[in-house]
């Protein structure tokens, strides 16, 4: 179901973008508006929720980017525990304009945990649908994975984030399964190990 929900405003979004007809407008206007309804009933979001958070683009749309980094100290990776829901996630958010993946990644990193990164390699290119993160989005999300050497800085909790540590792979706090998976860390750790394995790529 949210793949069509995904595709009807993909659609509506898009067609705004190209419409010169006052009536289609209304017409694609009235489509975003029920896809953000139906996104609604199977969700825990209610339909301002939506419209705030997931739908704030115009134009042509196209799937959003995530990066996140398994930074490694000491053979350990580093986890921030968002407020939002009192799970860890390998630190991270959404791409900016006028930034590349590695600048972005290592802005974000030290945003949310107070740590410098030295960005070794991307070891992940996932389609966040075709993975069982969840909830499932009402958009097309690309998530880029990097591995990264923690170089300096200390821990510093801020607005979204509660808590920073390291942890040995093989014992991870419950994690923010909208966010990362446990193999998502086991890859990037492998990656890292083997000196840039093969990255992965959907």
């Amino acid at each position: 179901m949210h793949e069509l929900i995904k595709e009807i405003r993909a659609i509506a979004q898009t067609g705004i973008h190209y419409t010169k007809d006052p009536y289609d407008h209304e017409r694609y206007e009235r489509l975003i508006a029920i896809s953000n309804m139906l996104y609604s009933k199977i969700s825990s979001s209610d339909v301002e929720a939506i419209e705030r958070f997931f739908f704030p683009e115009k134009g042509y749309a196209t799937p959003k980017v995530d990066l996140r980094a398994c930074a490694i100290k000491d053979d350990r990776v580093l986890l921030v525990r968002e407020r939002s829901n009192g799970k860890w996630t390998l630190p991270g958010g959404w791409a900016d304009q006028n930034e590349s993946p590695k600048e972005g990644i290592a802005r974000e990193v030290l945003e949310e945990s107070g740590f410098a990164i030295k960005v070794i390699s991307l070891y992940a290119v996932k389609d966040r649908d075709r993975h069982p993160y969840t909830p499932k989005y009402p958009v097309s999300l690309y998530k880029l994975f990097f591995t990264a050497e923690v170089t300096g800085g200390t821990p510093r909790d801020n607005i979204e984030i509660s808590n920073i540590d390291f942890f040995d792979v093989d014992n991870l706090p419950p994690l923010s399964q909208d966010r990362v998976l446990t193999q998502d860390i086991i890859e990037g750790m492998n990656h890292y190990r083997d000196n840039r394995g093969i990255t992965y790529s959907d």
